[in-house]
């Protein structure tokens, strides 16, 4: 695209909304209707027959069944909400790791509150097909340089407007893109003080050569829609004209490739050889607040495309023609249909007979027919009437009153109804078990699956989100090195939502040792690394803590005496308690929390308790060494005598048995010596292992101690 004059910049976006508007009218026109459906009331009738019932005094009932599925979508996001994954492209030591990355993009989720746009967004692509998100950057506070990213809830997607040549689905190959904000007379004069739309005669275009005069383009039409005719409400529109600029890249000597047009940051230098550099074709973005006839404000936007980020419904090309769904696009005939079903139902209710007693003229004389309907009587009386036949002339006797027993057909109307609600959950995929009713109605498989087949259907809503935030992410990796350009501290948010403080672009300390740990330190250097950046879904941290408190109870309750492992119980606390004080307190009860910060007083009361605890292992272990080797002299003696009884009832059994038994006599003694030697053999093993089990825990008590007096060294003294 060529460059455009500055003067022509608010009749080129003028152009541009206009052509915008021409290339989506019948898009526009559809999204539109499909909010008045969600809305519901009036937007689901046609002004022309809200117009008739209401002259003839007929009555019009909306049943908004459209409005629910889409709340499922937003309510999914809002359960669900969306956050960042980011994996390192490449390696390089000192790039910033992963984790800061992530962290200092929920920062700006949470600062930013992007729940509430990623919600929005949702609502908006389910109910009409069309919504967006928006990435700015602002100053931290009044009295400071530094910027800060921050994403934007648009509450009005309709008030967005792209570049219709662009067919990618995050619109990133957009090559303009704008906002318009719409503001009255006593908002432009505050914002921007006097400028030529508010000019005492109002906007100057009565006349052509006015016009020329002034440098102003565009038809008197377009001037008018920009202006209301010089009397407001005013367009002032924040647009984003994307330049493609051939720039030469360039390897430095501290490993980072920078633009010609980047600051180079001192005592670097270019590495020579023309592999070292290469022409990129830049994509720069240009950010022009433009009313109708100035350019009020013209910056650079840091990242490559217009942060405007639509989320759109799925798109369909007909003969090159645009056609783009929303969820509850294919459920509004029925929903219209739907409507006239429960107004006839409440027409024909209104309808129902007023007096439900008929009968002759005079028979109603008895006093107690005026109370029939709101009285229990025994009996009621008539009085006879004869009638004259009109054809005979004979008068004859009028039967007796009776009841009036006309039923409107409601329940064939009721029928009627159930079918087109049945239309409106077959096209939105949204099914009672999704939609709270109750789930006795069927089974919990049934249950899962209508949930299971909601979800499918209804995805692509939610991934269409997911690819906008994706890229919103892209562009905060890109941007972030820029507003983030020098040795500083930040805050970072954990995925449980707690906040950290992280360095980044330099390693502090002095020879690169990090004197909070006394490690080697990182530079966390974000200009160096690259990532690739995803978006992942699911319950909150909240929600997934809920689930973790819910199914330890459950197992508390099934297996009671895991209650009594050391520990447990006070681990569990903590968890229930979220850090509350007197739950802390109680855990702390059970046993004592390690890792929370101590004074120097309680680390010299746990460095005392733990010598006296490390002298007691000490006498025991020493007690022992004395019982083993006292013991060693008794276990030599009991073999001893083992082997002379053996010995001894061999010599008695050669003696006194006959010559045939002395073979057998023989064996048994022999076996008895072999047993006897077998039960000494033991006896040694076992105090040779009860001695070496002694020395190991003599020698953990030590390592302990040692690791106790360590810890304390380190710590800083008051």
């Amino acid at each position: 695209m060529p460059k455009i004059a500055r003067k022509d910049i608010p009749a080129f976006v003028r152009r541009c909304y206009d052509q915008w508007k021409k290339a989506n009218i019948s898009t526009r026109e559809a999204e539109t209707e499909r909010l008045k459906f969600y809305v519901g009331g009036d937007g689901q009738w046609r002004p022309s027959e809200i117009s008739k019932r209401r002259d003839s005094g007929r009555p019009w009932i909306t049943v908004n069944k459209c409005k629910p599925p889409v709340d499922q979508i937003e309510g999914d996001i809002r359960l669900n909400p969306p956050g960042p994954e980011a994996k390192p492209v490449g390696e390089n030591q000192d790039a910033a790791d992963p984790d800061i990355i992530e962290g200092l993009i929920r920062e700006v989720e949470y600062r930013s509150g992007a729940k509430n746009a990623y919600s929005t967004a949702a609502k908006y692509v389910a109910a009409s097909g069309y919504g967006c998100i928006e990435l700015a950057t602002e100053f931290v506070s009044d009295r400071s340089w530094a910027q800060q990213l921050r994403i934007d809830t648009v509450e009005d997607p309709a008030m967005v407007f792209f570049d219709p040549a662009s067919r990618r689905l995050d619109r990133r190959d957009a090559g303009w893109a704008g906002k318009i904000r719409m503001m009255s007379d006593a908002q432009y004069r505050q914002e921007f003080g006097e400028g030529r739309v508010l000019q005492p005669s109002g906007v100057q275009i009565a006349a052509g050569w006015i016009q020329d005069a002034l440098g102003i383009g565009g038809s008197m039409a377009e001037l008018n829609e920009w202006t209301g005719a010089g009397k407001g409400p005013f367009y002032v529109v924040e647009f984003y004209l994307v330049e493609t600029n051939p720039t030469k890249l360039r390897l430095y000597s501290n490993g980072i490739s920078y633009f010609d047009d980047d600051r180079i940051p001192v005592n670097v230098m270019r590495v020579p050889g023309e592999e070292n550099s290469r022409t990129v074709p830049r994509r720069q973005v240009t950010k022009f607040v433009v009313d109708a006839m100035e350019v009020k404000d013209e910056t650079e936007w840091l990242g490559d495309v217009p942060p405007l980020f639509p989320v759109l419904g799925p798109e369909v090309y007909i003969e090159g023609k645009l056609h783009r769904l929303s969820l509850i696009a294919g459920a509004m005939d029925s929903q219209r249909a739907l409507n006239y079903v429960a107004t006839t139902a409440a027409e024909l209710t209104g309808a129902l007979p007023k007096a439900p007693f008929i009968g002759a003229k005079g028979s109603f004389e008895d006093d107690r027919w005026n109370t029939a309907n709101s009285e229990m009587w025994a009996y009621l009386e008539y009085t006879p009437v004869f009638i004259t036949d009109e054809t005979t002339g004979q008068q004859q006797l009028a039967p007796p009153p009776q009841r009036n027993m006309w039923e409107a057909p409601i329940q064939w109307l009721m029928m009627l109804g159930q079918w087109y609600s049945d239309n409106i959950k077959a096209t939105t995929s949204i099914y009672d078990a999704s939609l709270g009713q109750q789930k006795s109605d069927q089974s919990g498989r049934a249950i899962e699956q209508l949930r299971s087949e909601s979800n499918v259907a209804n995805f692509s809503y939610a991934d269409n989100l997911h690819k906008a935030i994706e890229l919103m992410y892209q562009q905060m990796c890109l941007i972030f090195p820029k507003i983030l350009d020098g040795p500083r501290v930040v805050s970072i948010v954990r995925p449980d939502s707690q906040h950290e403080i992280a360095r980044i672009n330099q390693v502090f300390g002095e020879d690169g040792i990090d004197q909070a740990t006394g490690r080697k330190g990182k530079a966390n250097n974000l200009a160096i690394g690259q990532y690739s950046v995803r978006v992942v879904a699911g319950p909150s941290y909240q929600e997934r803590q809920s689930e973790a408190v819910q199914t330890l109870i459950a197992f508390f309750k099934g297996n009671p005496q895991a209650q009594m492992v050391p520990g447990v119980a006070a681990k569990f606390l903590r968890m229930v308690g979220e850090g509350n004080p007197q739950v802390e307190g109680m855990a702390d009860m059970l046993a004592p929390d390690q890792t929370k910060d101590q004074s120097p007083a309680q680390i010299a009361q746990e460095l005392q308790k733990a010598t006296a605890e490390n002298q007691q292992l000490k006498q025991a272990v020493q007690e022992l060494n004395n019982k083993l080797q006292t013991g060693q002299p008794k276990l030599e003696i009991e073999k001893y005598k083992a082997d002379l009884e053996a010995a001894v009832k061999l010599a008695i059994a050669e003696i006194g048995a006959k010559v045939q038994d002395s073979a057998r006599a023989s064996a048994d003694a022999l076996a008895a010596q072999q047993s006897h030697e077998q039960m000494a053999h033991e006896a040694g093993m076992q105090a040779q292992q009860q001695e070496h089990e002694a020395g190991l825990q003599q020698q953990q008590a030590q390592a302990a101690m040692q690791q106790q007096q360590e810890a304390a060294e380190q710590e800083p003294s008051e």
